[in-house]
């Protein structure tokens, strides 16, 4: 069983993957208030439970997981959500539709078709790639800082984003937009 002994492991390792998690996160929920709330959640539940959590891998993939399956939960209960708010009975819901803000129906469809396949796209990429990505791209993380924040170099992060788009590229070549 690996698990921390003291505020100082805790602290280092909150460091060093929150941000990462964020950026995972981000890759699944496009609000920064969630994500963050999602990332910190994730730390205090592997806190609390570190006595009696076994891990097979690393703390890293541990967390990482953590935060991916967070996502999904937080996205099914949203969308249960946003079900049962359709369903009120006896109360006004105003609802927005796709002409009321100025969007064509089938650019809609396409616009979120496309949006599927890329995130799905880089959800699919090796891990090392996806971190960098995200941090970069989505993040907005100079080569530096995400060297930094993955413990690897700034020649590292060129790599992996090039590994990553190259990827992407191919992935994503039949796209039409």
């Amino acid at each position: 069983m690996i698990h921390c002994t003291g505020q100082y492991d805790f602290e280092q390792l909150f460091r060093r993957y929150y941000p990462i998690l964020c950026g995972i996160a981000f890759g699944y929920i496009r609000d920064n208030v969630v994500v963050e709330e999602i990332a910190s959640d994730v730390f205090v539940r592997y806190w609390n439970n570190r006595s009696t959590i076994v891990i097979r891998t690393s703390i890293k993939d541990y967390l990482f997981k953590s935060v991916k399956n967070a996502c999904i939960d937080y996205m099914r209960t949203e969308k249960k959500h946003r079900r049962e708010t359709l369903h009120i009975d006896d109360q006004t819901v105003v609802c927005n539709t796709l002409a009321d803000l100025g969007e064509n129906p089938l650019e809609y469809l396409i616009r979120s078709e496309t949006e599927q396949r890329i995130l799905k796209a880089i959800d699919e990429l090796p891990e090392r790639y996806r971190m960098t990505f995200i941090l970069n791209r989505l993040d907005n993380m100079n080569y530096d800082e995400v060297a930094e924040m993955m413990g690897i170099t700034k020649n590292t992060v060129k790599s992996n984003l090039r590994e990553a788009l190259a990827l992407l590229r191919e992935k994503l070549k039949n796209l039409t937009l």
